[in-house]
């Protein structure tokens, strides 16, 4: 790619990443003051769209990047990904209100990283089995779902939809949640298998499918190969515009229930990008990701090894994540906790 158009490329991104509006040539010129008429930018344009780099989301409209377009620029413009001034203020002063070490609570690091990215964030760390039940409590969200929330003994709340068998009453979904808490309040992760599932449908009444459901969601949620999952900022995609539609939130949200999919997708390598894993779109092989784009990197902490996953539009502040996550790893390498 020669120089005019890596330079009208960085722009489009850069446009296009803080408004999320299609850019056209002459807005290019007045923002960018780039010494070219519109006429010259747009056949470039046209270039780019052709090589790939671009598409036009309708005819009339100007140009967005594609997946191709932001892998170049991640791999082949991105220059500077360290913090301004007033994001290294606003770290710190995260990580000062905070007020507990970090590397020892991967709920309260997660918190972190969603705030200052203001994109979902995502911590792969080895399952803690000792932790017990402290308790679980079902809730239903119409005739034929509910949320299932478990709380752990430190504090921490994982949650998962299940299905309700047709005919299973209010009443009855009450009758289980008291019999689950009864029977798996204060066990330990490490015990729940086979046997105890057995113990539960000996004595259940009711409708056993929902034993098993919810018996095989706890354990299944609770341990994944041996890591954990936790997530917060799941609702910061919802205040951008590519995620307006409905159906296109559900299904994205659906697969982020499925930990053992997510922890696959953060352990497989893409395209690299020094000390961090980037995926763009379709290199992540989710229909339901391919907007999003997603950055990973292991760190060393001080007993630990974990895994950090930032989930975000396509057109991410890539620079201001990037440079994050990377003080980030600085940060507990020379102490910090």
């Amino acid at each position: 790619m020669d120089k005019r158009k890596r330079l009208i490329l960085h722009a489009i991104i850069q446009d296009y990443i803080s408004s999320a509006e299609p850019i056209g040539s002459r807005t290019l010129v007045k923002r960018h003051q780039i010494d070219l008429s519109p006429a010259t930018i747009r056949n470039e344009m046209a270039d780019l769209e052709e090589m790939g780099y671009l598409q036009q989301p309708h005819t009339s409209a100007g140009r967005i990047p594609s997946p191709k377009g932001y892998r170049y620029y991640v791999n082949s413009i991105l220059e500077d990904s360290s913090l301004t001034p007033q994001d290294l203020s606003r770290v710190e002063e995260l990580i000062s209100a905070a007020g507990i070490s970090l590397s020892k609570n991967p709920r309260q690091l997660a918190r972190l990283l969603a705030a200052v990215t203001s994109y979902i964030s995502l911590i792969a760390e080895p399952s803690d089995n000792v932790q017990d039940i402290r308790h679980i409590n079902l809730i239903p969200l119409s005739a034929t779902s509910a949320i299932c929330l478990v709380v752990l003994g430190d504090g921490t709340v994982k949650h998962h939809s299940i299905s309700i068998p047709e005919g299973v009453t209010t009443q009855e979904i009450d009758a289980l949640s008291v019999f689950i808490n009864r029977r798996l309040q204060g066990v330990q992760l490490q015990h729940i298998d086979s046997r105890l599932l057995c113990s539960l449908r000996a004595e259940f009444a009711g409708n056993l499918s929902l034993v098993d459901d919810i018996f095989y969601m706890v354990r299944h949620l609770m341990v994944a190969d041996g890591q954990e999952l936790v997530m917060d900022g799941a609702t910061n995609l919802l205040k951008e515009p590519e995620f307006k539609d409905v159906d296109k939130v559900r299904e994205l949200f659906r697969t982020l229930e499925q930990n053992e999919q997510i922890l696959k997708l953060m352990g497989s390598g893409s395209s690299r990008l020094e000390d961090l894993d980037i995926k763009i779109g379709p290199e992540m092989g989710l229909e339901s990701f391919s907007e999003c784009s997603l950055v990973v990197a292991t760190f060393n902490l001080t007993d630990r090894k974990v895994t950090l996953g930032i989930l975000g539009p396509a057109r991410m502040q890539y620079a201001k994540t990037i440079g994050f996550i990377r003080w980030l790893r600085e940060y507990f390498s020379s102490g910090g906790s």
